[in-house]
């Protein structure tokens, strides 16, 4: 495997996370008032990581006696490195205009420049080694911290750098060398435009992730050449130091512990824009702040109770094996490319018009009429069987709309995909990447066996597969991994504990609403949902995310595995369908059902269900 495979170490070292960076002594000006306070960019991101629930270790200078402004750090996080007394520490003046701009900055860097690589000796010694992901703050020599950078990616760990303003200005081209050298690199738009121009980059190396933060409007995630804007919630500023280094902080926190990308700056945003409330660190010192809950959909506790022990009790609830006759057969020695190919074009089977649903997706194939995902499973069956190698990433990089419409074409000649542009471009992308990193279905595969969790491993490496990387809930991830679980050939190594997130399509929505796990609380939007009218994204994403989480709780609750519960749910279609009256008579979820038929899925157009 020759693309970068420290993505596995986030499933060897789950949660673990070390802080190359320290603390300061600082004064800053809030509202016109000098204000003594804690600082330093390594203790903001590794209070941030550990707010998040990581294990963090911070290697910097450990002042002996330890001053009071920073005591508390020793109850959240392990601090280690050379000691120093007070005076060694750095010390950093800093005030603000009203637009968040830097007005004034003294600095003392104290002991900084003795920080060296070799000090990652003591973080060696550690119990379990250098954790999963490691994060090198901009120091005031660009070179020292590139040359931490290069000693962490001796060491196989995850390997992650910020900069700042001073350093891009002064040294661009190690910061450039810097970034091409990270897996994980993290600057804000007037740092991007120094080092890459006036437009931030919406693009980086196959295989490494580009974060760019835009204060008040979010931040940019960067997977490969695919980039998602991220929002930020509104926030009343008081003092926006250390907000850059908390969405570090909070970022590589959720990526150790298997977050997507743009899930992790999400949250990371969510945490900058908390953080700004306080004083210096003084928010990140507190626990985490309960999210407001004003959503037009949640989850209905009693219900899901009601299902989950219904889950738990039937005996019949059970994985599907993925064998069918519109599958490879057991041992097909193209079977792995061939799912590999095939799952990431699962979405969209349903055809709208100017206002809403018109009805699903149906073709006739070998004299079968077939809906949706059946239909496209056939199809590409029979495509392999004309043609066994094109499936394979390099065939699946160079498709072409014609080579897809001849592929999914019905018995009379007819291309029934309302979406085929988009099935020709998560082909091509799926082939592109895999070639540019030079990974295979097998070598993924393999890569992820050789970790303690295999399935997280593989979603790790697939957030920079295209077709599968592009939806930060992974639905199509999943999905392919409880495949490459429960096929006979069992290509993916199952472990306890290392479970798939959860797999929510439209169908599995339409389940969740109508047995009334999930309660749509908005007067607009289930009248929406009932009238199968076409949705925002909003609303969309409350609906799938509410459906996520209560996927999620009847796993936790039922005790049953994500391939159980999902199985469950989607073959709930075919006795709640989308086009006839619901059969709840034959439905084993009948007793523990709200029955609430008129309510149907989100209309919403997306490659990601």
């Amino acid at each position: 495997m020759t693309g970068t495979p420290r993505w596995v170490a986030t499933a060897r070292r789950p949660s673990r996370v070390l802080v190359v960076g320290g603390a300061s002594l600082d004064v800053l000006h809030v509202r016109g008032v000098p204000t003594p306070s804690a600082g330093g960019a390594g203790l903001y991101a590794a209070l941030a990581a550990a707010r998040c629930g990581a294990d963090v270790t911070m290697l910097a200078p450990v002042p002996s006696p330890m001053p009071d402004p920073l005591a508390p750090a020793l109850e959240r996080i392990r601090w280690i490195g050379p000691t120093v007394p007070p005076e060694g520490l750095p010390r950093f003046e800093i005030a603000y205009d009203e637009h968040g701009d830097v007005t004034l900055f003294r600095e003392h860097l104290g002991a900084e420049p003795d920080m060296r690589p070799d000090l990652l000796a003591l973080a060696d010694s550690l119990p379990g080694g250098i954790p999963a992901v490691a994060y090198c703050v901009p120091f005031l020599d660009a070179t020292l911290q590139r040359a931490f950078v290069r000693a962490l990616r001796a060491r196989e760990c995850l390997v992650a750098a910020n900069t700042y303003l001073h350093g891009v200005r002064q040294q661009p081209a190690v910061v450039r060398a810097t970034f091409a050298e990270a897996d994980v690199f993290f600057c804000n738009e007037a740092e991007a435009e120094v080092l890459f121009g006036r437009d931030a980059p919406r693009h980086t190396a196959a295989g490494r992730l580009l974060f760019v933060t835009r204060g008040a409007r979010g931040a940019l995630a960067v997977q490969g050449d695919l980039a998602t804007e991220v929002p930020s919630p509104p926030a009343a500023v008081l003092d926006p130091t250390g907000a850059g280094d908390t969405f570090c902080g909070t970022v590589l926190a959720l990526l150790a512990r298997g977050a997507s990308p743009v899930e992790a700056a999400a949250a990371g945003c969510r945490e900058a824009a908390d953080e700004v409330h306080g004083v210096g660190p003084a928010r990140l010192w507190q626990p985490p702040s309960p999210p407001e809950v004003h959503l037009p959909v949640r989850v209905d506790h009693d219900r899901l109770d009601t299902v989950a022990r219904l889950l738990a009790t039937t005996p019949a609830v059970r994985a599907f094996d993925f064998l069918s006759d519109d599958l490879p057969a057991p041992g097909d020695p193209g079977a792995l490319d061939w799912f590999c190919a095939a799952t990431l074009q699962q979405y969209g089977f349903w055809y709208g018009d100017v206002d809403g649903w018109t009805g699903p997706m149906t073709a006739t194939l070998g004299g079968v009429r077939r809906r949706g995902s059946d239909h496209l499973w056939a199809a590409y069956l029979r495509w392999s069987r004309a043609d066994p190698t094109v499936t394979s990433p390099a065939r699946q990089a160079t498709l072409t709309e014609a080579d897809l419409a001849a592929a999914l074409s019905s018995d009379e000649g007819v291309q029934p995909h309302p979406m085929l542009a988009d099935t020709v471009a998560l082909a091509r992308a799926y082939g592109r990447t895999m070639l540019e990193m030079g990974w295979t279905p097998a070598s993924l595969v393999a890569a992820a066996n050789a970790t303690e969790r295999p399935t997280a491993a593989l979603l790790a490496l697939l957030d920079h597969v295209g077709g599968y990387r592009e939806d930060p809930l992974r639905k199509k991830a999943a999905l392919l991994a409880v495949i490459l679980r429960q096929r006979p050939e069992a290509w993916l190594r199952a472990v306890d504990g290392d479970d798939v997130p959860p797999i929510v399509d439209y169908h599995v929505q339409r389940t969740c609403l109508r047995t009334g796990v999930v309660t749509a609380t908005d007067t607009r939007l289930r009248a929406l949902l009932a009238s199968r009218r076409w949705m925002s994204p909003d609303d969309e994403a409350a609906v799938r995310r509410a459906c996520a989480e209560a996927v999620r709780l009847l796993v936790e609750r039922s005790g049953r595995t994500m391939g159980e519960v999902d199985w469950f749910l989607f073959q709930m279609r075919h006795r709640c369908p989308e086009l006839t009256v619901p059969d709840c008579a034959a439905c084993p979820a009948d007793p523990a059902c709200a029955h609430r038929v008129v309510l149907f899925q989100p209309v919403f157009r997306t490659t990601a269900y």
